[in-house]
This record gives C-alpha cells, sequence and structure tokens, in this order.
C-alpha cells in the first residue's frame, strides 16, 4: 500500500504529497478524527514515503527502507502504543523517545515517531513531550493520532500541525472490502452499514465475529427479555468486548426508531435482519424506543466509567424489559 491507495482521505493525503514534495514534512502534526478511519495508517505509509530510497511521493515498496518500516524493524521509525492490559502510554515509553530524539537518524533522512492514540499518554507524559514537540530537530517527524483530542493537553495540541481525517462513506467501506479484501458482497454491504464510516471497524467486523456477538446480545436483551433472571446472562464475560456488544444493541434499538419514519435501506444498519426489524418496531411506540435507546446509552457510559458491568446490565435489562410505553394491544408474550 501506498499513499495514492488510502481511501477516503484525499484531502490528508493531498497535504502530505505536498509536504514531501516540497520536502517541508518536518515538524510536529496532530492526525485527528474518528477511530478506524486510517490515521495509524497512513501515519505509516507517509513514514515510508519521506524515508523511501527512491525519493518519491510514495513509497517505492522496494527498497530497504520501505521493507524495514513495513516489518517494523526500522532503526529510525518508532511506533509508540500503550501495551495490551494497559490503561496508559507508560512514560518509560515517552522517556525513550525523548532520549532517541536526542540522536541523529542512523540510516534514514529523518527519524519519525508516530504516537498512536495520544489520549493514552497521562498527562506527566504529554508535558514531557512539549519540548521536543515545539522544537523539533530539522531531521525528526513526530506524529500524534487522536479519535479524542479532549484527551489531549491544549499545550500539546497548540504545537502541533492538525491534520483531519473523515469518515468513510457506506459505499466506499463496502467496495474497499470488495475489491481489496475479497469479502463476500452480502458481507461487505452488512459490515459497511453497520461499520459507521469507519474501515477498520467494517474489517474487525469480520476479523472478531462480531455478528455472532451482535446477535448473543439481541437473545439475550430483546429476543428473551425474561431470561435477564438468570445470573449468567447479565455477565459481563459473557461478550467479547461488552463496549462493543452493547454498540451494537444501541444500533438494534437505533434501526426499531428508525423504521418508524423511513423504510428507505440505505440508512439502516442491521440490513441483515430487515424483516425483523420492521415485524418487531410495530409492536414499539416511539417514545418507547426512544427510553430503551437512552437505556442503552446510559449503560455504555457506565462500562467506560468502570461502574459494576454487571449490575449496569442488570439495571438496564429491567428498563428494557419494562412494558412502559409500548403500544396497546400488545402482550407480554409477544413482548
Amino acid at each position: 500500500m501506498s499513499l495514492k491507495d488510502i481511501v477516503g482521505q484525499d484531502r490528508a493525503v493531498r497535504l502530505l504529497h505536498e509536504l514531501i514534495s516540497e520536502d517541508h514534512a518536518g515538524g510536529s502534526y496532530l492526525f485527528i478524527g474518528p477511530r478506524g478511519v486510517g490515521k495509524r495508517t497512513v501515519s505509516i505509509e507517509a513514514a515510508k514515503a519521506i524515508n523511501c530510497e527512491k525519493k518519491g511521493l510514495d513509497a517505492c515498496e522496494e527498497c530497504v527502507s520501505c521493507g524495514k518500516i513495513n516489518s517494523s524493524n526500522h532503526p529510525d521509525v518508532f511506533i509508540i502504543q500503550k501495551e495490551i492490559g494497559s490503561s496508559f502510554i507508560k512514560i518509560d515509553k515517552i522517556r525513550n523517545i525523548i532520549y532517541q530524539a536526542g540522536m541523529k537518524p542512523y540510516e534514514a533522512g529523518k527519524k519519525i515517531f508516530i504516537i498512536t492514540n495520544a489520549e493514552d499518554m497521562n498527562e506527566e507524559s504529554q508535558n514531557a513531550l512539549l519540548k521536543i514537540l515545539e522544537e523539533p530537530r530539522e531531521n525528526q517527524i513526530f506524529i500524534l493520532t487522536s479519535s479524542r483530542i479532549s484527551g489531549i493537553l491544549a499545550t500539546v495540541v497548540s504545537r502541533c500541525k492538525t491534520v483531519k481525517f473523515n469518515l468513510l462513506s457506506q459505499v466506499q467501506i463496502q467496495r474497499f472490502l470488495v475489491e481489496r479484501r475479497g469479502f463476500e458482497e452480502s458481507k461487505a454491504i452488512l459490515f459497511s452499514h453497520m461499520a459507521l464510516g469507519s474501515l477498520g471497524r467494517a474489517i474487525a467486523f469480520k476479523e472478531n465475529d462480531e455478528i455472532r456477538e451482535r446477535d448473543k446480545m439481541l437473545n439475550d436483551f430483546f429476543f428473551k427479555k425474561r431470561a435477564i433472571f438468570r445470573e449468567e446472562v447479565c455477565d459481563e464475560k459473557k461478550y467479547a468486548d461488552l463496549e462493543e456488544s452493547l454498540g451494537m444493541l444501541l444500533s438494534w434499538y437505533r434501526d426499531l426508531l428508525v423504521s418508524k419514519f423511513t423504510e428507505d435501506k440505505n440508512i439502516f444498519l442491521n440490513v441483515d435482519r430487515m424483516e425483523e426489524i420492521f415485524s418487531y418496531s410495530a409492536g414499539f411506540s416511539a417514545d418507547k424506543l426512544e427510553k430503551d435507546i437512552s437505556s442503552v446509552m446510559d449503560t455504555i457510559n457506565h462500562v467506560r466509567r468502570n461502574v459494576n458491568p454487571k449490575m449496569a446490565l442488570f439495571n438496564m435489562a429491567l428498563e428494557l424489559w419494562s412494558l412502559s410505553g409500548m403500544k396497546a394491544g400488545v402482550s407480554r408474550a409477544e413482548y
């Protein structure tokens, strides 16, 4: 892959091409945009293009430098992220960056430091970076990526050139999945709708069997609501990624509400279950669905704040099971 092959980020790629062509690629950059839209990929491709031995606008994918970056084995390109199981990027990694920034490049023209999900740095780590972000050497480039700019200190943001990344269209994602990843058309359609503009999320749907997780959540908290009285249903360990699974439950209730106002398939997410969506939505009032959506969103926020997940799930299930707001004539059994 090269910069020209990046999907849906034409503005960002055009800016980087201009900087590379004018030999002005230097300093500190903040790539900001939603999760899964290509920020990390573009960072790596930019590093390859800048240090490519053939000195073009894109990586040649043939030289020693490109090969080493592809294999994460280049002595002058550093990719920094939090370790699995850690809640933040450790200060030792930031100190290593500062140390490495004090040394000349070993092989390449420029040393490139890529900090992915920079919001994972705590305040101490971010403050430690301020000086080198403000005054990097001529042979250094710093790229920070973030999907949550609120988690980055204003002093850090002010020292970086901001490059914005956008959500992709459903068509762009579907085409990429079919043409570049060889997905079946039916899967590509479903995943591109469920992805909400995130190519990375669409790919993860297949890699992590996310549709199976969605169906598990629907069975527990929609189709078999009375099962909440069995303790295992509200066991957060049952789900591979609880927040992601709750997000898919939210998409289901969202589609039920949307079906009250339109039949345009293009704006639905769970396009593989359209008949069920229209069938079940008839048994709910719009007011009830809005309350259910609010309940799921509250639960997601509780999970993010590390509230007891079992209790959060149980309280959500009770609220979803409540019959208040349902249309008259719908029996408890139907619900």
